[in-house]
């Protein structure tokens, strides 16, 4: 089909066939805690969700609402146990970086870690053998397949672009609003992240439709997506650091490792913060393009 003529409603159909197939394809390997397994998943359901999100814009809310609800849910567990295992291998990256081995530091930074995220990735298991995940496996399988927007004949040419200016110009708000409190960066991070997503997934459903310009914008919110996400997990490894220090001072242990691990975490965060304004403006300047 000439891509002049390809309908917003099929590639928003490819779109969440193709993140669908994602999430369930990566499933197992997430459940067997396979290397890398829970962080693809959990990617996967993001991206999902993201487009999902998106689509909110475009079609009936009765069309993604329990699909949505159910991701959220699921994306919750799952970035629960992920969240905990970055902690550990940063942790564990850092007190090699610093030179550091000391078993006491290893423990509390690493060790305990791990045995969290044992502990939620079991809850992670536990909750698919579940009612409810079976339904969620179910609707993940039917998604996209009868979806409708409310324009179905709209070009898609036309309408993606449209979904991606208003996705930059909702990161530029975050940014604007931001006064480099965390929570504010993580605002600007969530927008890029969706940005991010969405460009990538109208190009992987047809990289003819909007071009370079979809891949030129994906990749430079992917660049503040991702330098917001090191920055932030740099801080929490610092704030981790200094809360064990306090520990080991209390049980006369040594608290050297926690500030050299704090001192070298903070100086990385501090690198990835001040790179951020140059990647916004490369995502102005791609949306630019596409306006």
């Amino acid at each position: 089909m000439p891509r002049d003529t390809l309908s917003a409603q099929t590639l928003a159909r490819r779109i969440v066939q193709t993140a669908s197939a994602d999430v369930e394809s990566s499933e197992a390997a997430a459940l067997a805690d396979e290397p890398d397994g829970l962080h693809q998943h959990r990617i996967a359901v993001r991206r999902l969700r993201s487009v999902l999100a998106v689509l909110r814009r475009i079609a009936p809310a009765s069309e993604t609402r329990a699909l949505r609800a159910a991701m959220k849910e699921w994306g919750h567990l799952l970035g629960d146990a992920r969240d905990v295992e970055v902690r550990a291998d940063r942790a564990e990256g850092t007190l090699a970086e610093c030179g550091v081995d000391d078993a006491d530091a290893r423990r509390r930074l690493v060790g305990d870690e791990r045995a969290a995220y044992r502990h939620l990735h079991e809850r992670v298991v536990e909750a698919h053998d579940s009612d409810a995940a079976r339904a969620r496996t179910q609707a993940v399988r039917e998604a996209g397949l009868r979806l409708e927007l409310d324009h179905d004949e709209a070009r898609a040419k036309k309408v993606f672009r449209r979904l991606l200016v208003r996705e930059a110009d909702r990161v530029a708000r975050a940014a604007r609003r931001s006064d480099g409190s965390p929570e504010r960066l993580h605002d600007v991070r969530k927008a890029s992240r969706r940005l991010r997503y969405l460009a990538e997934a109208v190009d992987r459903a047809d990289a003819d439709v909007l071009g370079a310009d979809a891949r030129r914008l994906g990749r430079a919110a992917k660049r503040v997506h991702k330098l917001l996400g090191e920055h932030r997990d740099d801080l929490l490894l610092a704030e981790r650091a200094r809360r064990m220090h306090r520990r080991a001072f209390t049980a006369q242990e040594d608290t050297g490792p926690y500030d050299a691990v704090a001192a070298r975490a903070d100086q990385r965060a501090e690198k990835h913060i001040r790179r951020v304004p140059k990647a916004l403006k490369k995502v102005r300047k791609a949306a630019k393009r596409l306006a």
